[in-house]
């Protein structure tokens, strides 16, 4: 682990990413020392650092410690995921900000089991009754402030499922518990609105872009849940790749309906 770029394993404990969750985080795959989506992960993160008015971070600076992560791992074959942690420190006084120099935390980990398993036999679906407030200004970014997705995730867990859709406070669909969502009708892919919560995933954008270039239609909206009682498929992209839906809410789901060409790309991106 690398803070503000030395090797340690602690921070302040008036550093305000945890006492307010004032800060912003990437999660990213890398396969054999490289990172493929690595320039959509910066640009979110400038994103990110700019709507919190947190210092600008130097994308080389990050690569360059990502790489002494995998090397002091002797990480550069294989998969693994490289975490980047910025907050604003200890600068600020309650809830006001100060400006000062953010602290920068890296660490890597091992490539998570559920990504190792073939994500195209598919998953059931769990339907969550926590829903995630509505009209956030960081709608689309990865701040610190997991706690919804946290008591979701606890939701999902007590009812024995892998993974759970997750509906705004009036009931409209966003995303699952670590990844957005697809669904494929009558030959148009469609995805969520994600303009008033919920994140704006690295693999989502390229996942658009690819079925784009496919000549597919793509439509992101505002529906609610039952729109997916007449989907033909279903799966959920994240950084580490897509997974197919086999079952929601008791309804069968065609894995193999999910597009092809789309899987075999992203594949191949992340071999």
């Amino acid at each position: 682990m690398l803070i503000n770029g030395h090797s340690g394993d602690s921070v302040a404990v008036l550093d305000r990413g945890l006492q307010y969750g004032d800060g912003v985080f990437e999660t990213i795959a890398f396969i054999h020392g490289k990172a493929p989506l690595w320039d959509r992960h910066m640009a979110r993160l400038s994103a990110g650092c700019m709507a919190l008015a947190l210092p600008r971070q130097d994308a080389d600076r990050l690569a360059h410690e990502a790489r002494q992560l995998l090397h002091s791992d002797d990480a550069l074959s294989g998969r693994h995921v490289v975490k980047i942690i910025i907050t604003r420190g200890v600068h600020g006084s309650a809830y006001f900000p100060r400006e000062g120099d953010a602290t920068r935390i890296l660490y890597i980990r091992d490539w998570p089991q559920r990504a190792q398993q073939p994500g195209f036999e598919g998953i059931v679906l769990h339907c969550c009754q926590t829903r995630l407030a509505t009209g956030s200004p960081l709608a689309g970014l990865k701040t610190l402030n997991r706690l919804e997705q946290v008591i979701a995730a606890a939701e999902i867990g007590k009812a024995g499922f892998q993974d759970g859709l997750l509906c705004d406070a009036d009931g409209f669909m966003v995303e699952a518990l670590m990844s957005n969502l697809f669904w494929l009708k009558q030959g148009v892919l469609y995805t969520p609105l994600l303009d008033r919560c919920g994140v704006s995933g690295v693999m989502r954008a390229e996942v658009i872009e690819q079925a784009e270039h496919f000549g597919m239609r793509v439509r992101e909206v505002r529906e609610t849940p039952e729109m997916l009682m007449s989907a033909q498929a279903m799966f959920l992209s994240n950084a580490l790749g897509l997974t197919a839906v086999r079952e929601f809410s008791g309804r069968r789901m065609d894995v193999d309906a999910v597009p092809l060409k789309i899987r075999n790309a992203i594949q191949q991106l992340l071999s």
